[in-house]
């Protein structure tokens, strides 16, 4: 996709930045996906009628950009319907994820995420391997390739089929309150949740972490363009990049998951921060003067830093799963990502208006250093918010289950998710607010941070809209 960018689009940096904002938009949605598939169960079925919709409109869209002729408000908007397709796919697969952590037990906590992501990055490395050797066969072009990664989406299909969902009874489907005040019902207690100082701290937590900006798209063009990487060595980095999360993610599930979370939080970051600095041999091609070519010195980069960032990551995630209390959690954890890609979108924005400020295209790299180290030391200032997080997740309680909007379910298949026990009565208690015994710290509430979330997300989706929206204009 970055090569279509450059070669196809001839788009600058700071354009391919602004462009990343809008195609990114449909992640911010994940609320709006999960919400309307917790009200709105479609022929009984809540997620796997939005799973085969979110893969339809994924492949159209590859379909009509390989078929259409390259320019950029076109492609800018099939690649964000790309984005809402995968997203969509993605929601409804966190969700499963979510309503089974809660049957782990202290000893198991965060594996099946840990073991998701995994997967995941498995299947990336399969699929970056083949888009870098793909352009070697004769004839290929971009548009090419973006159809038959369209065709190779049918192989989901059969998998998605096979996925085990309870259906929501019809007796019970039509006794269910109208949309409209099941509507109200879910906010409500949405907006009740967020309330709770073990959730809207960690999410605050969250969008300041995932705000600040970072030098990935000016990198890249450096890669292509000053040290003329070929596409093949590109996916070798995307490849030691995947790689390299999937072993930070096993690291911190094997070693670090019973650690203070402050003071982890605290030397990771420090630690990310410097190694990300090493960036800067690669730049002035010191490296070079040691004997080591470009490329290895760029994978062995690739390795430490990525390593690092999913050290981060993993307890993130496994966060943002513990935090939602019950009945909501599906929304509540599209909610709480949500604003994980709002900040995400707020940083995409900074990184584009820092590189035209400092005056990096396409062929002048003179300032790049410079992007280098603010970023870096902006990442440090991560560490005073470090207090909004937990020090540690106690162990979720095993009897803990989902509410499905009151609505009794049948079973289709074999094993079922979230089976449903005395939910009322626990769904406004975060997992990491109950001990193993059973005892239950004081409730600490706050309207004005929970307030607060829904303002920085609102608000920094906005402002990234429009000065993404104002550059693509200019460009066009």
């Amino acid at each position: 996709m970055r090569f279509f960018m450059v070669e196809d689009l001839q788009a600058s940096p700071q354009l391919q930045a602004m462009m990343g904002v809008l195609i990114g938009f449909g992640w911010n949605l994940k609320m709006v996906v999960a919400f309307t598939s917790d009200v709105l169960p479609i022929g009984g079925y809540r997620r796997k009628p939005y799973l085969y919709f979110g893969l339809i409109l994924y492949m159209v869209s590859f379909l009509l950009l390989g078929a259409l002729p390259p320019q950029v408000g076109v492609a800018t908007a099939l690649m964000c319907f790309i984005t809402i397709g995968q997203m969509t796919m993605g929601v409804m697969c966190d969700t499963l994820i979510v309503e089974n952590m809660r049957h782990e037990s202290k000893e198991t906590q965060g594996k099946l995420q840990t073991e998701c992501w995994c997967l995941m990055t498995l299947g990336g490395i399969i699929g970056t391997l083949g888009g870098g050797f793909i352009f070697y066969a004769p004839g290929i072009t971009n548009a090419k390739v973006f159809m038959i990664n369209a065709m190779l989406k049918l192989l989901v299909v059969p998998f998605a089929m096979m996925l085990l969902e309870k259906r929501v009874t019809r007796a019970h489907a039509l006794d269910r309150p109208p949309v409209i005040e099941t509507m109200k019902l879910r906010s409500n207690e949405m907006w009740v949740a967020l309330q709770n100082n073990k959730v809207w701290q960690p999410t605050m937590f969250i969008f300041l972490f995932a705000m600040f900006p970072n030098p990935g798209t000016a990198m890249t063009n450096f890669f292509i363009n000053e040290l003329g990487f070929s596409e093949e060595e590109l996916s070798y980095i995307a490849v030691v990049a995947s790689v390299s999360g999937a072993l930070g993610m096993y690291a911190y599930y094997r070693f670090f998951k019973e650690i203070n979370w402050h003071w982890f939080f605290f030397w990771v970051i420090i630690t990310a921060s410097a190694l990300s600095l090493t960036q800067l041999l690669l730049v002035f091609h010191i490296n070079r003067k040691w004997g080591i070519p470009d490329l290895v010195f760029a994978l062995g980069d690739e390795t430490v830093v990525d390593v690092t960032n999913a050290l981060l990551a993993m307890p993130v995630l496994i966060l943002v799963a513990s935090i939602c209390p019950l009945g909501v959690e599906s929304s509540l954890y599209a909610l709480v990502t949500s604003v994980q890609a709002a900040g995400g979108t707020v940083g995409g924005t900074i990184s584009g208006l820092l590189i035209r400020s400092f005056g990096i295209t396409l062929h002048n790299y003179d300032n790049l250093w410079k992007l280098i180290v603010l970023c870096a030391g902006l990442k440090v200032l991560s560490v005073f918010f470090i207090p909004m997080l937990p020090s540690k997740l106690a162990r979720p309680a095993p009897a803990d289950v989902s509410v499905e909007g009151g609505d009794e379910e049948e079973k289709e298949g074999g094993a079922l998710v979230g089976e449903r026990d005395d939910a009322e009565q626990q769904q406004q208690q975060p997992a990491e607010a109950r001990g193993d015994e059973g005892e239950e710290e004081p409730l600490k509430k706050s309207k004005f941070g929970a307030a607060t979330v829904l303002f920085l997300l609102v608000v920094g989706i906005c402002w990234s809209l429009g000065q993404s929206s104002a550059a693509l204009a200019e460009a066009s």
